[in-house]
Order: structure tokens, then C-alpha cells, then sequence
């Protein structure tokens, strides 16, 4: 005999990465969110089986020391929830350094945040010893390369890859604060390039010094594909 199916209501919920918790992993992110979904009373639903888990997942993990304005967890509930009160729930009892920022309704079928995603878009701030003019000097030459190699880690070892397909954009956006670079990258589970890589491989490029501890970096967003553009996650995925 088949057992019914339950229906799940899908939510996406939009929040930020600051300074404060720019050092807590993804695990204890999931174990942070986790918490607060309990003591918010949201009807987060569960998996099945002898060690049921909450029906969460997240987008594409942010790396260690970086911040972020534009993070995404999707949730399945058992029941359906207005939108402004997740929010406000959320907000009650989350930690400090975490802002919930939105909160979208999704279709049944709608892809998860990590398999729907394409791409990631950062900020860098650069050390002093880059200034807009190298950026600008550089930046046209370095992207119209064939190929772009770097050394990029594998599950086991660095291999020499060419990253060149993965770079979407690279903007200057240096001001009178300093040297800044906006990048479009990929990201996903079949492509994905990280913000630092990509940045040392350009610093290489152009004879600057390349020192990890004096760079900062913050994701400002997670793009799907939808008619060929690039949209953020939370755009145009609300159940009609």
C-alpha cells in the first residue's frame, strides 16, 4: 500500500553574513539556523528514517573571513506561513551578525537554492599597495587572455586549471577609499571559482604583491539563470 504523500510549503529566506559571525562555518551556521527555526515555532518540516533531520538547505557556502549581504536557506514546511511572519519571527531569535532580510514562497517544484544557482558576485578590498590606476591599466588586458591559469585545488591536490570560462565580469570600482574589484563568478555544483583565487591570479597578473591577510572580501549576491540574465535568487521565484 502507498503512503500518502505529504504536501511541503517551500520557503526562501534571504539573510546576511557580517563581521561578527564571518568566522563561524557552515556547520554551525546550519546548526545556528537549526536552533532558530525551533525556538522561532516555525513548522519546519523533517525528514523520515531513525535520525530525522530538518528539511533545510543553503546555497552555495561562503568561505571563512568573508561577509556577505545576499545568503539564501530554503525550508519546507508542514504548513503554510505568511512571509512577513518568518521574517519577523527569525529576526526575534537570531543571533547577532545575521540579518533576515526576506522571505519568498516557492512553487512545489521550484530547484533548491544550490542546484539553481550559476553564479556569485563579490566585492574586493584590496591592500594598499594597489591603487584604481593598476586596476585600470590592467584589468581589459588580464580578461582578454585565451586562457587564465591557476592552480586551483581539487579534492586531493592542486591542479593547473585554466579559469578563464568561469570569470563572468570583473569591474573596477576603486574610490577614494581605495582599490576595489566587483566579480561575477561561477558557482554552483557542476562550475564554481572562488573570489580570492581569482583575485590572487590577478594581482599575479599585473607584478602586485599578493598578501591574503590584507584583503577583504564580501559576497553581494547569488545569481540563477532565468531567460538568459542573471537574476538573484529571490527574484521572480515567489509562488504565483
Amino acid at each position: 500500500m502507498n503512503q500518502e504523500k505529504k504536501i511541503r510549503f517551500k520557503y526562501r529566506v534571504k539573510y546576511t553574513k557580517g563581521p561578527e559571525v564571518k568566522f563561524v562555518s557552515h556547520l554551525d551556521l546550519m546548526r545556528l539556523f537549526q536552533r532558530a527555526v525551533r525556538r522561532a515555532g516555525l513548522p519546519i518540516g523533517y525528514s523520515h528514517g531513525f535520525n530525522p533531520h530538518q528539511l533545510m538547505s543553503f546555497g552555495n557556502p561562503l568561505s571563512l573571513g568573508m561577509t556577505s549581504c545576499a545568503e539564501y536557506c530554503d525550508m519546507e514546511f508542514v504548513r503554510e506561513e505568511d512571509t512577513d511572519v518568518i521574517v519577523r519571527k527569525l529576526r526575534n531569535v537570531m543571533n547577532d551578525g545575521i540579518e533576515i532580510i526576506s522571505a519568498a514562497r516557492l512553487s512545489q517544484t521550484a530547484l533548491t537554492a544550490m542546484a539553481d544557482l550559476c553564479a556569485c558576485e563579490y566585492e574586493a578590498y584590496l591592500d594598499s599597495n594597489v591603487t584604481g590606476d593598476m586596476i585600470e591599466k590592467n584589468l581589459k588586458d588580464f580578461l582578454n587572455q585565451k586562457e587564465i591559469l591557476a592552480m586551483k585545488k581539487t579534492k586531493s591536490f592542486f591542479k593547473e586549471t585554466d579559469i578563464r570560462p568561469d570569470i563572468f565580469n570583473i569591474e573596477n570600482i576603486s574610490d577614494e577609499d581605495g582599490a576595489k574589484l566587483r566579480l561575477t563568478l561561477a558557482a554552483g555544483s557542476t562550475r564554481s571559482l572562488r573570489a580570492d583565487l581569482t583575485v590572487q591570479t590577478f594581482l599575479e597578473y599585473i607584478g602586485a604583491e599578493y598578501d591574503k591577510y590584507k584583503i577583504t572580501y564580501k559576497r553581494t549576491e547569488m545569481y540563477r539563470i532565468a531567460d538568459g540574465k542573471f537574476v538573484p535568487l529571490d527574484k521572480e521565484v515567489a509562488m504565483k
